[in-house]
Order: structure tokens, then sequence, then C-alpha cells
């Protein structure tokens, strides 16, 4: 895996564990994000590249699409599926999910040599209004350890309480998701300082000369009736073995 790509999992990994982890009710919701992807390569801006995203939840069901990938958690199932549309693949991950069972020996690998060294989560009295939601602003460092490189990243995290969304009813569906992250699945208590559901995130991290800057942002949250066929695989993809990275 080359480096751009490391630094582009790890990234994407925390913003969507991050975004994932407050609660939502059991209405019906329909979450509408962008996600914008900077970096610079040993001083040359590469092209920006900038994503919609949905994220799909009714009681017990999760449905989170972004660019040609989507992670569908079905509680009543006991599953999670994690879908590459472009390639018309799928990977299924039972619950609770056991590392050692569901991740290949290449994945194991990559953790072995990637290690969290350090975080901190600081809480800020710094309020904005973002969209129409008054947020409040948290600071997250967290410094990354790969065969003998230390990789820091940041995050600046505004979250809200404003979204008329419950805090409490969608805790096991975003543990699934954590429990999928071999980063964050380590990182959960510091995380449960953060209060209030993530509006935007602001993460940079650099690596090898290499900066990486992604911004992540709700447009819209919604009660809407969800399709049933939503949460089902879709007909004719290949069953492949999961691999976070």
């Amino acid at each position: 895996m080359s480096k751009k790509n490391i630094i582009f999992v790890i990234a994407s990994l925390f913003a969507f564990s991050i975004l994932l982890s407050p609660n939502l009710a059991e209405a019906d919701i329909l979450i509408k994000k962008n996600k914008l992807t900077e970096s610079t390569v040993m001083g040359q801006i590469q092209p920006a590249k900038v994503e919609e995203g949905k994220t799909w939840i009714a009681k017990n069901k999760m449905r989170e699409d972004i660019a040609e990938s989507s992670i569908i958690v079905r509680l009543d199932l006991n599953k999670i599926y994690t879908i590459d549309h472009s390639k018309k693949t799928y990977s299924e991950i039972n619950l609770p999910v056991e590392i050692d069972k569901a991740f290949p020996p290449e994945a194991k690998q990559m953790m072995d040599v990637m290690q969290i060294k350090s975080s901190s989560i600081k809480e800020t009295a710094e309020t904005q209004t973002i969209r129409g939601w008054l947020c409040q602003k948290f600071l997250v460092e967290v410094e990354i350890s790969m065969m003998e490189m230390n990789l820091p990243m940041k995050m600046e995290i505004w979250t809200s309480r404003d979204l008329g969304i419950d805090l409490s009813a969608y805790k096991k569906l975003s543990g699934a998701i954590l429990s999928l992250n071999p980063f964050t699945k380590n990182l959960s208590e510091e995380f449960k300082k953060i209060e209030g559901y993530p509006v935007l995130i602001i993460s940079s991290m650099n690596m090898m000369g290499t900066e990486t800057k992604e911004q992540e942002e709700v447009v819209s949250v919604e009660k809407k009736d969800v399709p049933a066929k939503t949460f089902n695989l879709p007909k004719g993809y290949e069953k492949i073995p999961y691999n976070p990275f």
C-alpha cells in the first residue's frame, strides 16, 4: 500500500467513526453531508476531491454511502456489510466483531506496525453557528506510530445539540461501526468526551512529505421513511474477505 493510500485510509477511518459516534432517535433519519479532500505531495498541490454522502437510519439498521462505498449495519441479523460499488464486491462481518476472525493476515500485519502513540481531546469554549446549528469546538490530537515513524493527526470538531437528535438510542449502531476500526476501537473512551453531534470535522495529517486535509460537513438532517431495500445487499455482487486497509 502506498503512503498516500495509507494516509487516506487513516484519515477516513477516524473522520467516519467520529461522525457516527453520536446517537440518533428510533425514527427513520436521513443525514446528508459533503466531504472535501485535499493533499500536497512534496510541495505540489494535488487536485481536490469533493464527495457527497448520505446516512440512512432506521430501527436496528443503518446505511452509510460515500462515493463508491457503502456500509450497512443490520443489528437484526448481527451483521455488517462493507460494499465497493465500483468493483461490485462486498464483505460480511459478524457481530460482535472479533478482529482475529474478521481480519485477513495482511490486515493484521498492518495493525502490528501501526499503533496509537498518544491522543488528547480538548473541549473549548468557542462556539459558532454552522448551517443554522449552534456548535461547540473540540480539538483532537492523535499521534500514530508506524515503522518507527510518527504520524501526527489533528482534528477540529464542531458539535451541536440543536439538531433534534436523541443522543441515546443509536449507541449500538455506532458501536458496531467503531468496532470495525482498529484505531478508534481503542480510543472510544476518549471520544466519549465529545458531546453533541459532529456537524463539521476538519482533519489534517502529515506523512513523509505528504499532507492530507479533509473536511466533512453535515448539510441536512431530516426524518424520512427509509425504503426497506436500502438495507439489503445489491444483487450480483461478489463476496470477498473484509480488509479495512
